[in-house]
């Protein structure tokens, strides 16, 4: 008799109950073979990657996360699955001829063109944003050069809407942001002016609730975050002096401990940071010098060292970035001159070349960007 069909009628016997009938057992054992046979059926990755392919990548992620055993296989499928969807991606906030932003715009890639769509809640720039279950979450900010504040926004690209969430516990602008484990987590920043923190928060999307975790080693503003393999990274940003950091530091969830990474090749403040292949591109900034950085520094993290630095086609700061599969996207942001940027190139991994996108719909810099499939 089937192992688990026999803790069953135990567990009649025990709390008394009449044995099952026949037609209770039958029941039983159909719904053990409907569970074996999905189980089967999703381990093989290509049959998984049709049914994700029809129900879409927010729905896949879901059934990812809401079932262990039958998800195991739509896990093992998600990267093929994500490579061959085509994503959208967002560029959010900012400023543009000094006006601070709520705009909001995104790139459909499968139509190769920006659309503006509804604004932010709240204009900001010098904010950060995540992405988690195909959702956008926008955190901080600044405007007119005034206090940093603590608005927390989503933008639900199903329902076209944004929401406000509870506010950041600690007020800042020119924090960095990273999604891992169904958490945001919001790194370092500043309140006023050269009043740089180390604070680290993280947001629960689904309890809706903030948390104070372990503070970064080093106080850093302008800094890049990515998430990979699990733990957060953070690299470069810049110090309460002034100092341009190329400190690099990392975060596990799992035991709550921060390590220090080899530096970064090039120290950078406002820069962005991306994953893409396993890899962390961190992308533009200011050098210690005050120019803008024309390379983005590759880390292995499961080599823990830097490959040699890719050369981007304009040097800029203040920009927004994201990954896509296999292609690394950069927006935005200004250059030596100073003046506000329009473009916005994608690198891709594969062939080691950059690819131009029309023009964003108005140059901005000190913006964020957001990558989301659908």
């Amino acid at each position: 008799m089937d192992f688990r069909l026999g803790n069953q009628i135990l567990g009649y016997v025990i709390k008394g109950f009449d044995e099952p009938t026949e037609q209770e057992l039958q029941k039983s054992r159909e719904a053990q073979t409907l569970a074996w046979l999905m189980s089967e059926t999703f381990q093989k990755k290509q049959v998984a990657r049709i049914m994700g392919d029809c129900a879409g990548i927010a729905t896949a992620r879901r059934f990812c996360a809401v079932s262990r055993g039958h998800g195991s296989g739509m896990r093992t499928a998600m990267p093929l699955l994500t490579a061959s969807t085509m994503p959208d991606v967002y560029i959010l906030g900012g400023q543009a001829d000094r006006t601070t932003l709520a705009d909001v715009d995104r790139f459909a890639a499968c139509r190769g063109e920006w659309e503006s769509l509804q604004p932010m809640p709240t204009a900001r720039s010098f904010c950060c944003a995540a992405t988690w279950a195909g959702k956008v979450y926008v955190f901080g900010g600044e405007r007119d050069q005034r206090s940093a504040f603590a608005a927390a926004e989503c933008f639900d690209p199903a329902a076209d809407e944004w929401e406000r969430l509870p506010p950041m516990p600690t007020p800042r602008a020119g924090c960095a942001a990273a999604a891992t484990g169904g958490l945001i987590y919001v790194c370092g920043g500043l309140v006023v002016a050269w009043q740089v923190l180390n604070v680290v928060e993280c947001f629960d999307p689904e309890a809706r609730r903030w948390k104070r975790m372990p503070p970064m080693p080093t106080h850093r503003c302008g800094c890049a975050a990515a998430a990979v393999r699990g733990r957060i990274l953070v690299f470069g940003g810049q110090l309460d002096n002034g100092t341009v950091l190329d400190a690099a530091e990392s975060f596990d969830p799992s035991t709550r401990i921060w390590d220090r990474l080899p530096s970064i090749p090039t120290a950078r403040s406002g820069c962005s940071a991306a994953t893409a292949g396993g890899i962390v591109y961190v992308l533009g900034g200011l050098s210690g010098t005050g120019m803008a950085v024309a390379s983005a520094d590759r880390f292995d993290p499961e080599a823990n060292e830097w490959q040699s630095p890719l050369l981007i086609p304009e040097g800029r700061a203040g920009c927004a970035a994201g990954a896509a599969g296999d292609k690394v996207y950069i927006m935005g942001g200004f250059g030596d001159d100073r003046q506000d940027i329009d473009k916005s190139e994608y690198f891709d991994i594969k062939t080691g070349d950059w690819f131009e996108l029309p023009p964003l719909t108005q140059a901005r810099r000190l913006c964020a960007g957001a990558i989301v499939w659908l």
